[in-house]
């Protein structure tokens, strides 16, 4: 069923401008469950020509996400009372996070002259989604209403083959894949280790492409299981549970947990001068043995990082950011901070001058009271480079760190 609504432009301006029509339309095809994507379109109409493309944003609706679907609108052309007119369509994606009935709010339309300058402002009208939660779904969980889903893992090192001691790590990467669903749609994945682990989440990537004008999303996980002492783990399962649209049932793509040893790190005696024992050494080995695990792992994700995969990824994201596309720059920082080595991005995503803008950003898109522009785009945009200069200087710094003295001086023999 298609739920089609118009508004027009409200506030003092010409009269045939007064005549713009907005029309909002929403999706429904057998009902909605939680996870599904809703499509919303918003037109804006503009009687005879369309002096510029307005702007269209659609409020946030609590216990839901709503999500610009593409970056740009799409020109469209009707007849309205026998008269021509031309505008653009803009398309929203609602994915329903709770069962019951949500408000989606009406669209707000930002009309705008051939400079670019505002002219006035119309509006559509609010919309209520019914949704369910089907038999076998927890609500609570990262589920994904699909035709089709699938996720897979791979483990680095292979933790069969892996010999690891304390400041060891395991990188597990998860990519999941659906119908329909693009990355920003899809819900996060609970990660878990036992005591003596610890976890260190990257933001996700995302390689959303479109297959005859639908998408399909591609989301990728990153987590690193850092082993403080030695022992015996059971790194647990993921699972994915998603609502099989096509064939309406409950299903899951579960991830193998596996089981990880760690063994003890064993120091050689080494003689020292004037007879010192080596107790000393084997005190320090094991911060020494952690702090090199650690540095080693952040020195190969420092490697990839600075590399083609993380410029490539400042540079898209400094030419999406002054824009002022909202979806668009929060996927781009998304993956540019998925290049950075886990033990510096947490630093740079909580940075000074850099989380005002992030938390704006996710504001705008996920919560109240954001208001993303262009001019704030474009202070991300600058800011980058900066920061990217302060990363480098900390991963030279960490190379750098001062260890105690291996062949301290030795005490005179009594």
């Amino acid at each position: 069923m298609i739920l089609a609504l118009a508004a027009v432009w409200a506030g003092p301006a010409p009269a045939e401008a007064a005549e713009v029509v907005v029309r909002t339309q929403v999706d429904e095809t057998g009902g909605i469950v939680v996870g599904q994507p809703v499509h919303l379109r918003v037109d804006v109409l503009f009687p005879g020509s369309m002096p510029r493309p307005p702007r269209v944003k659609v409020g946030d609706a609590p216990g839901a996400q709503v999500l610009r679907f593409e970056t740009q609108g799409v020109t469209i052309s009707d007849a309205i009372g026998g008269r021509p007119y031309v505008g653009q369509q803009f398309e929203f994606v609602v994915f329903a996070r709770r069962g019951g009935a949500i408000e989606i709010p009406a669209a707000e339309v930002t009309l705008l002259d051939a400079a670019g300058d505002r002219t006035g402002t119309a509006t559509g009208e609010a919309r209520r989604l019914v949704v369910t939660v089907p038999p076998g779904i927890d609500a609570s969980g990262p589920v994904i209403a699909a035709d089709e889903v699938d996720a897979t893992q791979t483990w680095e090192p292979d933790p069969t083959q892996a010999r690891l001691k304390p400041g060891g790590a395991l990188v597990r990467t998860i990519r999941r894949s659906a119908d329909g669903v693009p990355t920003m749609g899809m819900a996060d994945l609970a990660f878990t280790a036992p005591e003596g682990v610890r976890i260190y989440l990257d933001p996700p990537r995302s390689e959303d492409r479109m297959n005859r004008g639908a998408v399909i999303g591609s989301r990728i996980d990153r987590v690193t299981y850092v082993f403080e002492k030695p022992g015996s783990y059971d790194l647990p399962a993921v699972v994915q549970p998603w609502w099989d649209l096509d064939g309406v049932r409950a299903r899951a793509v579960t991830l193998a947990g596996v089981k990880v040893s760690v063994a003890q790190a064993t120091t050689e005696p080494v003689p020292l001068r004037g007879g010192r024992a080596w107790a000393w050494v084997a005190g320090a080995s094991l911060g020494i043995v952690l702090l090199f695990g650690l540095a080693s792992v952040l020195r190969r994700r420092w490697i990839r990082s600075v590399g083609t995969p993380e410029a490539k990824a400042r540079s898209e994201l400094r030419r999406i950011a002054p824009s002022g596309d909202a979806p668009a720059t929060y996927r781009a920082l998304a993956t540019w901070l998925a290049e950075l080595p886990s033990g510096v991005r947490p630093d740079t995503r909580n940075d000074a001058r850099l989380a005002p803008l992030a938390d704006e950003l996710e504001r705008t898109l996920f919560g109240k009271g954001g208001a993303w522009s262009s001019d704030k785009g474009r202070q991300l945009g600058d800011l980058v480079p900066t920061v990217v200069r302060d990363i480098e200087t900390k991963a030279v710094g960490m190379k750098r760190a001062d260890l105690p003295p291996l062949n301290p001086a030795a005490t005179a023999a009594g």
